[in-house]
């Protein structure tokens, strides 16, 4: 039973919120690093174009394989502790990279990636967001997430250029060793200001008497495996989160759609490697942390993260079209950032927003971590083939293979608005979970 009349989103919760965000920006920029440095990569590790995409199939297979289970172990602990043990090894992990730089020591953190930065972490980020605000609170919470996250990402990474520009001038390789050794550091600090500043607002909670959740610690069985697959089938009795993970399947496929138009800028209209780089982190994080929350807070007015998610996935499908159909002698450079930058603002608005669809559709807060882990085992399975393909076609098309992508991603926001819709149908109609043989 929930006692949050008086709830309100304090200074101590927008902190906490704040912190996770955070916490989620400086680890997860870590895997995804050669999306900046992706030839300092390269220098540093001497491997092939080939090797580096493959840390990224490593990455991405831990996602599928190990996000379903971790969700489910970290509902029996304690969030704010699991983020940061989990930030801390991460660091940690930056620190091998610098003292055996080699592409061996690097596939070897990618894979021990896995489990600081997904298995238990990934499920322990939503279980706090979830514990921090009642479920009517959801999308805005997502959404303050999601932008904190987004500018995290964006001062990150900007930040990083200079630290590089610096030590590379040294030596080969050295330059990503400083990147490394700045980003192991901040993985520390924010380790522990994430646990202080959700730790105070858990206790905010316990003086107002505001009860989130009262989770019962028996409802995840402890019986083995057949405890597991018993979890499992709870989760997955849910609709939401099959919605949730074919919808974040659905713009995470179109986020990777839209962020070959970086490649696009520099070999269709010739821009230079340096504007292509900033432009990136602009259209990635900047947009994302201005959207996000935005987004979430109109979810939480209108009652309807989905419908926010409907609303981006049309805009943005509708823009990439701009893209492809508008002639060439129209579309010039300010006019073609324009259009990317719209986009990317919708779809950082459905990602960020998308993560309260779960809670919309009545999934218990003591699942919300195996829910949203469940869901993105399905939703960033993106990362395990997409890049290649878009790799295959550029080899064999050329510049003509932009088209093919942008039109993919425009499929995948038709898809994400079909889904969608019927989930609402499904959610007017009270029919929000499986049917099964017992009912």
């Amino acid at each position: 039973m929930s006692e949050t009349l008086n709830y309100r989103m304090t200074p101590k919760v927008i902190l906490a919120v704040i912190s996770i965000g955070l916490i989620n920006s400086i680890v997860f920029t870590i895997p995804y690093i050669k999306y900046t440095f992706y030839y300092g990569m390269l220098e540093l590790t001497g491997c092939t174009n080939e090797q580096l995409g493959l840390l990224m199939t490593i990455y991405g297979l831990g996602e599928v394989l190990s996000l379903p289970i971790g969700g489910l172990l970290v509902e029996k602990l304690e969030c704010r502790k699991v983020l940061a043990v989990s930030t801390f090894v991460t660091g940690a992990c930056c620190f091998l990279i610098v003292a055996f730089p080699s592409y061996a020591t690097t596939a070897l953190v990618w894979f021990l990636l896995i489990f600081s930065s997904l298995f238990m972490f990934w499920g322990a980020i939503f279980k706090g967001i979830r514990l921090l605000a009642p479920s009517e609170y959801q999308g805005r919470m997502n959404g303050f997430y999601s932008g904190a996250s987004g500018v995290g990402y964006f001062v990150i990474n900007m930040a990083m250029v200079p630290v590089y520009d610096k030590y590379s001038q040294i030596s080969n390789g050295m330059g990503m060793r400083a990147v490394f050794v700045f980003l192991g550091i901040l993985c520390f600090v924010i380790a522990v200001f994430c646990y202080l500043a959700v730790g105070a607002a858990m206790k905010e909670q316990k003086e107002f008497g505001w009860i989130i959740d009262s989770v019962d610690e028996d409802s995840i069985s402890n019986n083995g495996l057949k405890g597991l697959f018993a979890s499992i089938k709870e989760v997955a009795h849910y609709k939401a989160v099959w919605v949730f993970g074919i919808c974040l399947f659905c713009v995470y496929g179109l986020q990777i759609s839209v962020s070959y138009t970086t490649s696009y800028f520099t070999d269709v209209l010739g821009v230079t490697v340096t504007f292509g780089v900033v432009l990136s982190v602009l259209r990635t994080y900047g947009m994302q942390a201005i959207g996000a929350p935005i987004g979430g807070i109109i979810a939480d007015k209108i009652g309807s993260a989905a419908k926010i998610v409907i609303v981006g996935n049309i805009a943005a499908a509708i823009c990439l079209a701009f893209i492809i159909f508008m002639p060439q002698s129209v579309l010039k450079l300010p006019l073609l950032m324009a259009i990317v930058l719209i986009t990317a603002w919708f779809n950082g608005m459905c990602y960020g927003v998308q993560f309260a669809i779960p809670a919309e559709g009545k999934v218990p807060a003591k699942l919300a971590a195996s829910a949203i882990c469940f869901g993105s085992a399905i939703g960033y399975i993106p990362d395990v083939f997409e890049h290649a393909m878009f790799g295959k076609w550029l080899d064999k098309m050329g510049n003509d293979a932009y088209n093919y992508m942008f039109i993919y991603g425009i499929a995948l926001g038709v898809i994400g608005t079909i889904l969608l819709v019927v989930f609402l149908h499904d959610k007017k109609g009270n029919k929000l979970v499986l049917k099964t043989t017992n009912q």
